[in-house]
């Protein structure tokens, strides 16, 4: 009982107790935040579609405006609204919100601006709620990354304390939006969270429960979709889900591709960018509006979950307009979003892949009928097959798809359709939604834990070597002492002021007399880097001067130690172990 109470009393226990406890309260926000999301959302809706004030609306249920035609200028009304307020207040609201949580994990320490979620959030619900092709997870993702982000910076939290944070609200944010407790978890790790260990995972768990719990008590406890049983007819049907993962990497290529190419082209016009969020709803309008004059439905304004009920319930939709809105979904959400416009991907990838997949059922069950169930299953398999190319996160689209419809026994062909659509993007292009636009702008992320876990060091909190430099005056043998030493080839070179000016290179004094000065041989170089810097710069840094060793410098400019590449990688293996 001694050694309990010691334990519980020790700094590291009391630490992580805390961080627990504030992933707690990150969760109630998230939660909350989901909630009221939702909410303003549907009032939008209600205001632009019918004229009414009123927060009920059923997402997965269709609906016909009695303006006829003008449904057309409500999408560029609403979208001008959504354009000004992120252009005015905050322009990394724009887009689908998960790319700038990684950058700010990677390149800013997990620090979020809070005025990002207030934006993100009101201006996403009057898009959304105008008919914009988006979804509304990014946004949710983004309230509860900035919330923790927020409370770290308050709290004074290292690093890597907040960025956990900020991975509690992502995880809670995406539990609350899909009442997906699980896949809340597994996304923040996945995506969000630069290395994982049993003491990071917990205050997902804890954060994705409170605000899953929250969104319980105001939305119920019913899975997203409700859909009838799931048995699998026969083994051959392995063969077609196979085909299905294929067929759905190269729908997510396409859809990551033509977002990309809307973005760039939208960010080439020489409009103000408050405006351009509108002509993207224009278009976006007119075809929806076409489709209800050919078809009787909008079926691309919005989240898109009344399209995809219809898909999971068997109600009749013909295989004709379900590849037609394969296309339509992807270039609506491609224009929405590139458009400058703010919303989130993954509804619009799970109803893509609902169409995918229940098209591909169509076909296979008509020419198989007694061996392949109906297209309903496909198109489950087809919605993680599709969020997995999209996103990366394999385990994410798989545990999604499971708690969205609660069908355990589709589980196998899960697995097989998205592992394998995740193949063929890996293999094909490289690249997903998340980490082609963090590339376009020289954001090095591939989810490579070795690389991400770096962004939650800070030099300053590593000990740094207090040897491995040389002054003008010093001679050539006890540079090279040094260089064997630390196993390096160059030793930074200070002035009289304690300030590194230079280095000085083994192979320029390999052969010189050992007792000369290196005043002689030294080669002026700005390879300095401040103390507040995190260890990834000190990575990029090195690798772009083609140096092992880097000055860490105070913020006077003078030396406060010296940073090898062997630091780095001892650094490294230490918190692999779990020092964090």
């Amino acid at each position: 009982m001694k050694n309990i109470l010691n334990k519980l009393r020790s700094k590291d226990t009391l630490h992580f107790l805390r961080i627990s406890l504030y992933a707690a309260l990150v969760g109630v926000i998230s939660g909350l935040g989901a909630v009221f999301f939702r909410l303003l959302i549907a009032f939008f809706h209600n205001l632009f579609f019918f004229g009414k004030f009123s927060f009920h609306y059923d997402s997965n249920l269709h609906f016909t405006s009695p303006f006829g035609a003008w449904v057309i200028l409500i999408q560029v009304i609403g979208t001008l609204i959504m354009g000004f307020l992120i252009q005015k207040y905050a322009p990394e609201a724009k887009g689908h919100g998960v790319p700038e949580v990684i950058d700010a994990v990677i390149n800013n320490k997990g620090r979020i601006r809070p005025i990002v979620s207030l934006v993100k959030i009101f201006a996403t619900a009057i898009g959304i709620g105008a008919g914009e092709s988006a979804g509304r997870e990014g946004p949710i993702v983004q309230i509860g990354a900035s919330f923790g982000s927020t409370l770290g910076q308050l709290l004074k939290l290292k690093p890597g304390d907040t960025i956990l944070l900020v991975a509690s609200g992502a995880a809670g944010g995406i539990a609350a939006t899909f009442n997906a407790p699980i896949a809340g978890v597994l996304f923040a790790a996945e995506l969000i969270l630069p290395e994982l260990s049993p003491r990071n995972f917990i205050p997902l768990v804890i954060s994705s429960t409170v605000a899953t719990r929250i969104a319980y008590l105001f939305t119920g406890t019913q899975p997203t979709f409700i859909v009838p049983g799931y048995t699998l007819k026969s083994s051959y049907e392995y063969v077609a889900y196979f085909i299905l993962g294929i067929l759905s990497g190269f729908v997510a290529i396409l859809f990551t591709k033509m977002l990309a190419e809307a973005e760039i082209k939208f960010d080439k016009l020489h409009i103000p960018p408050s405006v351009k969020p509108a002509i993207g709803g224009l278009i976006v309008g007119a075809l929806g509006y076409i489709l209800y004059l050919t078809s009787g439905h909008y079926y691309i304004f919005g989240v898109g979950y009344a399209f995809i009920t219809d898909i999971l319930t068997g109600k009749h939709v013909g295989l004709l307009i379900v590849i037609i809105l394969i296309f339509a979904k992807i270039f609506a959400t491609s224009l929405s979003l590139g458009s400058g416009g703010s919303g989130g991907i993954l509804a619009p990838s799970l109803y893509v892949g609902a169409a995918t997949g229940a098209g591909l059922g169509m076909i296979i069950h008509s020419l198989f009928p007694t061996i392949t169930a109906p297209p309903a299953a496909y198109a489950i398999v087809g919605m993680a097959a599709v969020v997995s190319g999209t996103t990366g996160a394999t385990l994410t689209a798989i545990v999604m798809a499971y708690e969205l419809t609660r069908s355990y026994e589709i589980i196998l062909p899960l697995m097989l359709g998205a592992v394998t659509s995740s193949f063929v993007v890996t293999f094909l292009y490289g690249y997903t939604m998340y980490s082609e636009p963090l590339w376009r702008r020289s954001i090095i992320y591939h989810g490579r834990r070795s690389l991400d876990l770096f962004s939650m060091i800070v030099i300053k909190d590593i000990a740094l070597n207090d040897v491995g430099f040389v002054r003008l005056d010093d001679t050539v043998f006890k540079a090279k002492e040094i260089m064997k030493k630390y196993d390096i080839s160059k030793v930074i070179v200070l002035n009289s002021k304690n300030a590194p000016i230079g280095i000085v290179r083994y192979i320029d004094i390999e052969d010189k007399n050992e007792s000369e000065s290196v005043e002689k041989f030294y080669v002026e170089k700005d390879i300095s880097i401040p103390e507040d810097e995190t260890l990834l710069k000190a990575l990029h840094k090195m690798e772009k001067l083609g140096t092992d060793v880097l000055a860490v410098v105070d913020s006077e400019g003078k030396l406060a130690g010296v940073l090898p590449a062997g630091v780095l990688r001892d650094t490294y293996l230490s918190k692999r172990r779990g020092i964090l």
